[in-house]
């Protein structure tokens, strides 16, 4: 379990700034491709309508419920839970969500988050007990959980609906890892903690189906789904070295987008990589560099998942992509190059050297349907004369 201290304020919510945060959220959701399905219990719930006012919200809120009274909360998890405003209660309310939400999305190439939240904040009588905003967002790998407590008897309710309706949003921006615009502010009694607790490993997530993509961050925290990059670098990493590097640069100058690694635990050739070895691999990028992770052994299926990215490797690479017995026959090697254009696929190309002779993307056979989908990079920019598996053996000799 990871936790931040305390922070020392909290902002006084304006309908500006919750305006902004919501911008920040569709927008990072719309990169991302990922969906939401929302439950908030009462405090807060003002959130849902302006949510989905906004345009380009049917694209990104799968669902979104008010169990307002406690009866419809009980049945919404099942059960009467010990307090109806608790962390307990908010992290059960977003497992129910993600779960929600994995049911009710039309492609299993889609991200998911499920959120939940509940609040007790002032009302017209004296409140016993604190004023508090717990806040969770479930995605399979990680539950993101936000506890708030508020000074009695300072605010208004409509001063601290806009604050609950901040923190949910915050702790949603949190999750998808989009940058926090907006500082919350804390008065001096104040607290607001977030904690990062793991549920499961991001290889497994995406092993059993349940997320399709995730990306690993410099810090090595995993978040399904994430920024589509505008390209990557695909490979075993089994070690990674300079051509990688290079590779990258070379995809970073031909891209809008930001730029990433990409691993699929499964591969054609190979085993499905192993917790262990997958987690060995990432650490060579830790500080250094953001890694997207899938189980999409070939290209279309990565381009189903990243539409619009390109993708930078060897020639050695390009030239069994341009190989028809890979696809079975030349008709299904036809309808893959097809849809790779149709999904906006791109291949950035360097040359290497293979058994003493240097080859180029203007070496290989290249199909009339392929034409237009492969870009050279000039061996003065990049050049990959070794390979993972020729490091490995030279490391040993």
């Amino acid at each position: 379990m990871w936790m931040t201290g305390a922070s020392t304020s909290i902002f006084v919510s304006t309908h500006d700034a919750v305006d902004l945060m919501i911008d920040t959220i569709l927008s990072t959701l719309d990169r991302s491709r990922t969906m939401v399905a929302l439950v908030v219990t009462g405090g807060g719930s003002a959130v849902i309508p302006r949510l989905l006012a906004r345009p380009g919200a049917s694209q990104m809120v799968l669902d979104a419920q008010v169990p307002y009274t406690p009866r419809a909360l009980t049945e919404l998890l099942g059960r009467t839970p010990a307090s109806f405003c608790s962390s307990g209660t908010a992290k059960a309310i977003a497992r129910q969500a993600y779960q929600r939400a994995l049911r009710l999305r039309a492609t299993p190439n889609t991200p998911v988050l499920g959120l939940g939240a509940t609040a007790a904040l002032a009302t017209r009588r004296p409140r016993r007990g604190p004023h508090a905003i717990h806040v969770a967002v479930a995605d399979g790998i990680n539950l993101w959980e936000s506890t708030t407590r508020l000074s009695k008897n300072t605010r208004s309710r409509e001063t601290e609906e806009g604050v609950a309706e901040m923190i949910i949003l915050s702790t949603l921006a949190n999750a998808m890892g989009a940058d926090r615009l907006i500082d919350l502010a804390l008065e001096n009694h104040d607290e607001w903690n977030t904690t990062l607790h793991k549920l499961a490993h991001p290889r497994d997530v995406i092993e059993r189906g349940e997320q399709p993509w995730a990306t690993v961050d410099p810090e090595g925290i995993a978040r399904p789904g994430g920024a589509v990059p505008g390209a990557v670098v695909p490979g075993s990493f089994n070690p990674h070295h300079h051509g990688h590097t290079a590779l990258l640069e070379a995809a970073r100058q031909r891209t809008d987008g930001p730029v990433a690694y990409e691993i699929s635990i499964a591969n054609v050739d190979k085993p499905t990589l192993s917790c262990q070895e997958l987690d060995a691999r990432l650490g060579q990028f830790r500080g250094r560099a953001s890694v997207v992770l899938t189980r999409a052994p070939t290209f279309v299926e990565k381009g189903r998942m990243l539409p619009g990215t390109a993708f930078a490797m060897g020639v050695d690479t390009a030239s069994r992509i341009l190989q028809p017995k890979y696809y079975g026959n030349n008709l299904e090697f036809e309808r893959a190059l097809f849809e790779l254009r149709e999904l906006g696929v791109q291949f950035f190309v360097a040359g290497r050297s293979i058994r003493g002779r240097y080859i180029q993307l203007g070496d290989l056979n290249m199909p009339e349907a392929a034409r237009g989908l492969f870009h050279a990079i000039p061996s003065a920019e990049v050049r990959v004369d070794m390979s993972s598996t020729e490091l490995r053996g030279s490391e040993k000799a």
